[in-house]
């Protein structure tokens, strides 16, 4: 797993696409090894300059998402047709403030995989 968070925004749409868009708090995270899996580079310029770059879209329909127990219950995994994507619903803090998280992890993700499976996704 990647020790660089990275801040945005995770969208599941009514036509069943589920999409990770970088928002103004991405350019404050540390881009490079994003920049080398989308194989493009300025991405901290980009967004300051106002681009919402999407990191990933894709169909949930027939598309395994998980959400393993390593990530507390309030992170999932998904991949595309070139890489996993790891996501975590509440930012990874680190200390006493990430065991509430895991505690409430299931109520988090609950909503999320409700709607993954009304739209054709399985785990």
């Amino acid at each position: 797993m990647n020790p660089f968070p990275i801040s945005g925004q995770l969208v599941l749409s009514d036509e069943g696409r589920l999409s990770f868009t970088l928002d103004e708090s991405s350019a404050q995270s540390r881009l490079g090894w994003l920049e080398k899996a989308l194989g493009t580079g300025s991405l901290k310029e980009r967004i300051e300059g106002g681009e919402r770059t999407i990191v990933f879209d894709l169909p949930v329909s027939g598309r395994k998402i998980a959400f393993p127990m390593r990530l507390g219950g309030y992170g999932m995994t998904v991949g595309d047709e070139s890489r996993s994507w790891t996501v975590c619903l509440n930012y990874p803090s680190g200390g006493a403030s990430q065991i509430l998280y895991i505690m409430k992890g299931k109520k988090t993700a609950k909503p999320w995989k409700d709607a993954f499976a009304a739209a054709g996704a399985h785990s």
